[in-house]
């Protein structure tokens, strides 16, 4: 029997990336798993690779109405979300001065907004079952920062408190809320980081040598350890985050290549 058998996921920005990995792992210990993403396409192809147990619903996370509306409708069918991962994120490359207002809308509408409106709704039904597991993706650059990510940085950095604040709130309610702080990670989000630079192989060469191991993540590490955050094996990590990085915040620089 899976970790999460008979319980309930919702995985927003769950059709490519670190989100597909986990819905994917989700499903494969037992979870039934609805995909929210903004790409209806991509979604639904994941959701049928996956299989039986696996759906995918067309969300903007950044919407409110779309955000009700998913979860009223999903009540109506009977799912009721166990389990939440806030993983939707998307950047815009650049440095502060050379961003505009509507790149801060939009990365803060689904990065920061996204988790906030994913959270408030699925917290209704877990406050009623007294019980549930809120996951949000933060990042390494929730921790520290970026010259060509100032926005995405200071909401992964946002997510962090969110995550903190709604484990307080809700833990004498039997819910928890935890926190994974990635590296880089071997996606379409940090492929299209790399585009942004003049050479990306060069770039993508470069960031890797800074790894103690000289490599990026792979997506299923990170849903590894989301399985983990959302078992019954992690009952008592509230109010934290995880940080999967590779070591590479484990020092200053490297002065001995």
């Amino acid at each position: 029997m899976g970790r999460l058998q008979g319980r309930s996921a919702i995985v927003t920005g769950g059709a490519r990336g670190i989100g597909a990995a986990i819905a994917r792992a989700y499903a494969a210990e037992g979870a039934r798993v609805v995909i929210f993403d903004l790409d209806r396409t991509r979604a639904e192809s994941t959701a049928a690779e996956i299989g039986a147990g696996c759906e995918a619903r067309h969300i903007d996370v950044s919407s409110e109405a779309a955000v009700e509306g998913a979860f009223v409708a999903l009540q109506a069918d009977g799912f009721e979300c166990d389990l939440l991962v806030n993983n939707a994120a998307v950047q815009r490359e650049g440095a502060l001065a050379d961003q505009t207002v509507d790149d801060f809308h939009v990365v803060v509408g689904t990065n920061l907004l996204g988790t906030f409106l994913a959270s408030r709704a699925a917290l209704r039904g877990m406050l009623e079952r007294k019980r549930g597991v809120i996951i949000n993706l933060s990042s390494v650059l929730g921790l520290t920062g970026d010259a060509l990510l100032p926005i995405y940085a200071a909401t992964k950095h946002a997510i962090l408190g969110l995550t903190r604040s709604t484990a307080v709130a809700y833990a004498a309610s039997g819910i928890r809320c935890v926190a994974i702080c990635p590296g880089d990670v071997d996606t379409e989000l940090n492929q299209q980081y790399f585009s942004s630079q003049p050479d990306p192989g060069a770039f993508r060469a470069r960031l890797e040598r800074e790894y103690p191991a000289h490599r990026m993540a792979q997506p299923e590490e990170i849903a590894r350890i989301a399985v983990f955050l959302a078992s019954d094996d992690a009952s008592f990590i509230n109010g934290s985050h995880v940080l999967a990085d590779g070591g590479i915040m484990a020092r200053l620089f490297d002065l001995y290549e």
